[in-house]
């Protein structure tokens, strides 16, 4: 397999190894942040002759950083005939309004039924060739089971320049999610309107297939506001302050309010029977990308978008609001 080598030589303020990369790669090699973490952690990365496996390693004035990476072998993602709910689309990416129930990309056991199979059928076998080779054009990425909007490139230089933007967290992104209360308990939901959760996330120390928060982990923020209270759970708009693997449900349910519905994080056992019996007919976490924003890459004017709440998530709200 034929290895390209990078050799790059740092000259300014200490600064971590994975954004000195992508800032001298990416305008070329079209590299994106996410590949460039991979190619650290899998041991591709050496600064001054030693290999550094961590994205956030600071790299010194004068250092010198060799990458070197293997060849992408471009993916064979077979086209998938999926109604794909497009909010805007032009030669340069598409924003979707992703439904529940299927996955943003392949992954292990699933090789065929993915958002990025169906967007490779909807554009064209051109697709294959945008950004990373197994996830072609995925620029972000939403939980299986969680709805609302996702943006997706159909070139590579526009997948290298979104990246940029939710790397410089310059994207906006707002989620509205259903958590978990009681009627007497007082939580920190219960207590004030809005505040911040900011904790870092990390790989569970013995499940590793799931997160929690962690002195080890990376640093994660979200805000969160109240949209509409009910006897058993509050309605909350989320924003996103950086953007980790399951962050919202993670720091939902760290401060006692987990996402209602969700099979991983909480304990709902205390929820009446017929709420229980509700989130268990949605069969999901209650949560929803509700808008994103973003500067459009070739034109740089500011997009905003919104997708609706799925109609499950609104019978689900429409069963906590009449309870009592």
């Amino acid at each position: 397999m034929v290895t390209n080598v990078h050799l790059i030589e740092h000259l300014g303020d200490e600064a971590r190894l994975d954004k000195i990369i992508v800032e001298r790669l990416a305008p070329t090699f079209m590299c994106s942040r996410s590949q460039v973490e991979r190619w650290i952690e899998d041991g591709a990365v050496s600064v001054n002759g030693k290999v550094v496996v961590k994205p956030a390693f600071k790299v010194s004035d004068g250092a010198q950083i060799q990458v070197s990476v293997p060849s992408e072998q471009k993916t064979h993602l077979s086209p998938l005939d999926f109604p794909l709910d497009i909010l805007f689309e032009d030669a340069h990416l598409i924003v979707l309004n992703k439904p529940a129930g299927i996955s943003m990309h392949p992954g292990a056991g699933n090789d065929s039924h993915t958002i990025a199979n169906a967007v490779v059928h909807h554009v064209g076998k051109k697709q294959l060739s945008v950004g990373d080779s197994d996830r072609p054009g995925i620029v972000h990425r939403l939980d299986k089971d969680t709805t609302g909007v996702v943006v997706v490139a159909k070139s590579t230089p526009v997948h290298a320049a979104l990246s940029r933007q939710f790397a410089e967290r310059s994207v906006g992104r707002s989620y509205l999610a259903l958590v978990y209360t009681t009627p007497r308990a007082v939580r920190t939901i219960q207590a004030d309107d809005q505040g911040e959760v900011s904790a870092p996330i990390g790989r569970h120390p013995t499940n590793r297939k799931i997160m929690a928060i962690s002195e080890h982990g990376r640093p994660a923020a979200t805000l969160w506001k109240v949209q509409e209270r009910f006897p058993h759970g509050t309605l909350v708009e989320c924003t996103l302050k950086t953007g980790r693997t399951h962050q919202i449900r993670v720091h939902m349910d760290s401060i006692g309010s987990p996402v209602i519905g969700d099979p991983v994080y909480g304990d709902f056992s205390n929820l009446p029977k017929p709420l229980r019996d509700s989130a268990h007919l949605l069969g999901r976490q209650a949560l929803h990308a509700a808008t994103l924003s973003f500067a459009h890459p070739i034109t740089q004017e500011r997009l905003s978008f919104s997708a609706p709440l799925p109609d499950d998530f609104q019978r689900l709200l429409a069963a906590f609001r009449g309870a009592r």
